[in-house]
Order: C-alpha cells, then sequence, then structure tokens
C-alpha cells in the first residue's frame, strides 16, 4: 500500500468587493418629460430617485406612487398635484415613466440596473 502525500491547498483569493460607490457614480438615466395643463414637467429616471422612495412601500401602491411624483417633480409637485386628475390619467402616467425607465409596473425600483 502506496501512501501519498497530502496534496497543498492553495488560499483562497479574496473575492473582490462589489463597489457600490461606482454604481452610484454611474451617470443618471434620461429623464422623463410630460406635460400636463399646458406645462412640461421633468421626471428623474426611476432608479435615480433615493431609496427613501421605499419607506412608503409598506403604505401601498397609491402611497409609493404619490411619493415617487412628489420627490420626483421636487419643488413643482405643488403645481403638479395642485391640477386636477383622472385616475386613468394618473395610471397611464406611472406606466409611462416606468417604462421610460426600464420598468416593469408594480417591479421594485430597488431592482438592479441593466
Amino acid at each position: 500500500m502506496t501512501t501519498r502525500s497530502p496534496r497543498s491547498v492553495k488560499p483562497a483569493k479574496p473575492a473582490k468587493a462589489f463597489d457600490l460607490d461606482a454604481v452610484e457614480a454611474e451617470e443618471a438615466g434620461e429623464r422623463f418629460e410630460f406635460i400636463f395643463g399646458g406645462r412640461t414637467y421633468s421626471l428623474p429616471h426611476l432608479q435615480d430617485i433615493d431609496r427613501s422612495l421605499l419607506n412608503t412601500a409598506d403604505q401601498g401602491d397609491i402611497a409609493a406612487m404619490q411619493e415617487a411624483f412628489r420627490t420626483g417633480l421636487g419643488d413643482d409637485y405643488e403645481e403638479f398635484n395642485s391640477q386636477p386628475m383622472k385616475l386613468r390619467s394618473l395610471e397611464a402616467l406611472f406606466k409611462a415613466w416606468t417604462e421610460h425607465s426600464g420598468l416593469k409596473p408594480g417591479e421594485s425600483q430597488a431592482s438592479t440596473r441593466s
């Protein structure tokens, strides 16, 4: 019976750390523009909105959608919100914004970037 010498085990190379700073520094996505009440509004790419928006997710879709518009429109939100709008119009606007941002309606804004 022959004995084999134990194989030397190479230490594993440390995995390269995921660089979240590089993701944060990526160029912002293309803004989404729409016309409402004769005025042009501009919204950021949905994936460029701060994650604090997710805090409203547990309050339901409507609250999350409202917060997305409030956050995205910034100083223009009050003017936008003061105008009457049918729910089907709001839904169509949000759907167009999510599709522009490469998301499907109902998909989390926390999804990974493409």
